[in-house]
């Protein structure tokens, strides 16, 4: 049997139709088994003394885990936070393409429960075992999600094409017309890339009816035109979350861009003010945090995803009862460019290795006929005879650190990084507090 045939109930599994009070018993159940079992570690005995399971916030006063901890607590740097330190696992790259990398540790056991959430994701934005999958996800250089959603494909029931990112536009283009390939899956932006270089080469003989996208929005006009040059009938992201967590979410048919139900029996997803640490009410924005109930090799527990979010408060007209949430962008001074997640410090160090610019400093992110484009504003008192000169050394130093934004921009999968120079106090600052607004997502 099949994933697509072990179905059960109105939606891939009964969990997605559960009342709120059998999730709420459920839910903090797992939440103190979780609870007990990351207690193991002595990292986790003192940060937990503030776990209240009676609570109607059980975590609130459970520290932050930031993605900084990670990279102190897991190897290669530590072994803090393993609960087993013997036995085999899979080691992933989680965070940016320079310097150390952050690893993310996952045992066998807890790669073959991604397949829940796959399953139960793809499912709900529309995969049949009719369809014939090309899988564009990213592959090799410790990346992980083209392992487990081909995997998961394999064992859905559907015809499987494992291309990854890697893909020449020339023979995706071939296997689509010789196999008739009518769904796509893949990071955003490889996904769009791939679809434009079809085009280029001619659509005859070609349908893309679905298209499954993740790591970044597909906003409304993309949508639109995807649709009507292929055909398109369901575009929708089948799952988000992060290596350094799990699944968080996953949309259906009916959520609109940035909507997701949340994967509450895999995850306790809090939403949070930062400032005040005070729980979020529907509509108001917060910071994303994540406890992680299947990562039990390395326990997650109040992790700081990055992401800003708002609970929606309504019911999804799907019928699911699963709590739907709205991502609004990073909530950090990270803007995710492509497959690279560029931070702010690094473009600072840019600046300043160029010389003859100031330390104001704004980094933008832009999308243009569904490419990315990072835009990095500077103020500087430079005479005009030296703008063009400063403004290439900028664009070069930025390239030239970062291997993935490069390929990226040279492949055409994102737009050419451009650097805008301003005059002294030109930059837009906070109204209130005069601090200048560092980084701008393009939402």
């Amino acid at each position: 049997m099949n994933l697509f045939e072990k179905r059960l109930g109105p939606f891939y599994d009964p969990w997605e139709a559960a009342s709120e009070a059998v999730r709420r018993r459920v839910m903090r159940r797992r939440l103190a088994d979780y609870a007990a079992w990351a207690r193991r570690l002595p990292f986790y005995r003192d940060r937990l003394a503030g776990f209240d399971p009676k609570a109607e916030h059980p975590l609130l006063k459970v520290p932050v885990l930031a993605s900084d901890d990670l990279r102190d607590l897991v190897p290669p740097k530590s072994e803090r936070l393993l609960t087993a330190k013997k036995g085999g696992c899979t080691v992933f790259q989680s965070g940016g393409t320079t310097g150390s990398p952050k690893s993310a540790l996952f045992a066998s056991g807890e790669i073959d429960g991604l397949d829940l959430p796959n399953a139960r994701g793809f499912f709900a934005v529309g995969l049949t075992p009719k369809d014939r999958v090309a899988n564009l996800w990213a592959a090799g250089s410790l990346y992980m999600t083209f392992i487990h959603v081909n995997r998961m494909l394999q064992d859905y029931g559907c015809v499987n094409f494992p291309l990854s990112n890697h893909a020449a536009p020339e023979f995706t283009h071939m296997v689509a017309r010789l196999f008739k390939t009518n769904c796509v899956t893949g990071i955003t932006s490889v996904a769009l890339n791939a679809l434009r270089g079809m085009e280029r080469l001619g659509l005859e003989g070609i349908r893309i009816e679905k298209l499954y996208y993740g790591g970044e929005h597909i906003y409304e006009a993309d949508k639109a035109e995807i649709r009507r040059r292929f055909g398109t009938e369901i575009i929708a992201a089948p799952g988000y979350g992060t290596i350094d967590s799990w699944y968080i979410g996953y949309q259906c048919q009916l959520t609109p861009t940035g909507v997701f139900h949340c994967h509450d029996d895999q995850c306790w997803l809090e939403i949070a003010d930062e400032a005040t640490g005070r729980p979020c009410a529907p509509g108001e924005t917060g910071m994303a945090f994540a406890t992680a109930f299947p990562r039990r090799l390395t326990p997650i527990v109040r992790y700081r995803v990055g992401d800003r979010a708002q609970w929606v408060g309504k019911p999804c007209p799907c019928g699911r009862t699963t709590p739907l949430f709205r991502l609004l962008g990073r909530g950090d001074d990270v803007l995710r460019i492509g497959f690279d997640s560029v931070a702010y410090d690094y473009v600072q160090d840019c600046v300043a290795e160029v010389g003859g610019l100031s330390g104001s400093v704004q980094m933008r992110k832009e999308r243009f006929q569904g490419r990315d484009r990072l835009i990095v504003a500077v103020e500087t008192a430079a005479p005009k005879t030296e703008l063009s000169r400063l403004k290439k050394a900028l664009e070069k130093r930025i390239l030239a650190q970062r291997p993935t934004l490069a390929k990226a921009v040279r492949t055409g999968e994102v737009l050419p990084v451009r650097v805008e120079l301003r005059k002294p106090g030109a930059l837009p600052r906070n109204p209130r507090t005069g601090k200048l607004i560092r980084a701008v997502d393009a939402l």
